[in-house]
This record gives structure tokens, sequence and C-alpha cells, in this order.
């Protein structure tokens, strides 16, 4: 079934929301990142605070993904909950980095891929906050947790989505070659929506692996089996092929 995907912006004025931003935040050399709601509020954000003494970057989705595979987003500055592609891409340029939108769920990404401070500045609150710290230390503390136990794993299952602009069959069909070069079992699973009791059945399997939306890892404690996305258990395989070379040696 094909899907419209029609934007919808909030109708905001952004003025006092800047000058709270241009009080509190000290950093002088700034990514501005948003959600598509507010995206027409972000060239004039942008020009805001270069007014006032800002160095103000704004980064590129995916800039050198071409032709793109799978779903990224489309305006420059603009982030999803799956793609922080346009911080990334200026995240050597800046001291700091700039959300404009609501809520926590989308900066974090920035965060769980950059350590610079992220600022939340709320259209709708006027409030702007440091992202607290303590999100990113408990995300990288699960993280370390879950690749320690897919470490162990005999058996991989490799979840591919069938949802457009999700499908890494190829990606999957790489990491199970590679996990039975190492000795393992691998298997490839196949799904539209991925959920908790669709995987409840496959009992051979010690690890779960998911190749579609990044974000699927954080429901951790629904899932039945241990889960981790395909780019961790890269890292697994490559410090697993590491110590295999050395031992013999």
């Amino acid at each position: 079934m094909r899907t419209l995907f029609i934007e919808a912006y909030i109708k905001e004025d952004i003025e006092p929301l800047l000058d709270n931003i241009i009080k509190t935040v000290k950093e002088k050399k700034i990514g501005l990142v948003t959600t598509v709601q507010h995206i027409r509020n972000l060239e004039k954000a942008k020009e805001y605070l270069e007014n006032a003494g800002k160095e103000v970057h704004v980064g590129t989705p995916a800039k050198n993904l071409k032709p793109k595979q799978g779903i990224y987003a489309f305006h420059p500055g603009q982030l999803l909950g799956c793609d922080a592609s346009a911080a990334i891409d200026i995240e050597e340029e800046v001291d700091a980095f700039i959300f404009l939108g609501t809520g926590e769920f989308h900066p974090l990404f920035i965060a769980f891929n950059s350590d610079k401070p992220i600022w939340l500045a709320n259209p709708l609150t006027k409030k702007v906050e440091l992202l607290p710290e303590e999100r990113r230390r408990k995300f990288f503390a699960k993280q370390a947790a879950r690749m320690h136990h897919a470490e162990e794993a005999k058996c991989y299952g490799i979840i591919v989505s069938t949802k457009p602009g999700q499908v890494y069959l190829n990606m999957a069909k790489r990491m199970k070659e590679q996990a039975e070069k190492l000795g393992k079992k691998a298997v490839i699973l196949l799904s539209d929506t991925i959920t908790p009791n669709d995987l409840m059945n496959y009992h051979e399997v010690d690890c779960f692996v998911n190749t579609a939306c990044p974000r699927i890892v954080e429901d951790q404690p629904f899932y039945p089996k241990t889960m981790i996305n395909g780019t961790e258990l890269s890292q697994i395989f490559d410090k697993l092929s590491t110590e295999t070379k050395a031992k013999s040696l």
C-alpha cells in the first residue's frame, strides 16, 4: 500500500524562545536541528541567532548517500526518530546542538552518536534546558549489557523489516555469512511490524538482531531475548574476528 506523508506545521512565535536561547546557551558554534513541525522556523532561528553573534550550522541529512537507501529526513536540519544524520553532518564544526522542538525522543538519538552538549529549546513552553547527561549514560550502560549478552550468543535471529525504506536483506545475508564463519548459527526473519509476540516462538535463537529502525532496541525489556542493532553486531563480529586471528598466530 502506498503511503502519503503530509507535513503539518506548528504556528508559534519563536522570538521569545530565541531570546532565551541567547541568554542561556554560552557556546558560540551551534548546530541547529528540529523536527518537521518546526522546520519553517529554522531559517528564522538561524538568522536571529547569527545576528546575536552565534555561529550557526545546519546539516544535510544523509548527505553522502546517493541514492539514499532507507528512511531519511528530507529537509536540512531535520531529525527523524531514527535519523540524526543532519546533526552528525556538522558534529565536528559545532560546540553544542540546539534542538528546536518538544520532548527528548529526537535529541536523544543525537546523544547516542555525539558527546556534544544538546540544548532543548521548546517552542511551546519557551524553556531552554540542557539534555540530562544521565539519559546518555543510561543508554550506553544498557548497550554494553546487551552487547555482552549478544557476544555470548550461539544463534542469531536477524530481523529484516519489509516496510518501505527499511528493507536491508543484503545486510542480513552478509551478517549471516559472518556469523557462520565465526562458528555461530544465524537465521533471517522477515516481518512487517516487529513486535515482541512475533518473536516468542523462536526458542533456538539466543539473540535477535534488528536491521530496521535502530530505536527498536530501546524497547528491550519487552522482548523475550536480547535485541541488538545490526551495527552493534558488526562491532561484535569485528572483535571476535580479531581475537580469532590473534589466537591463530
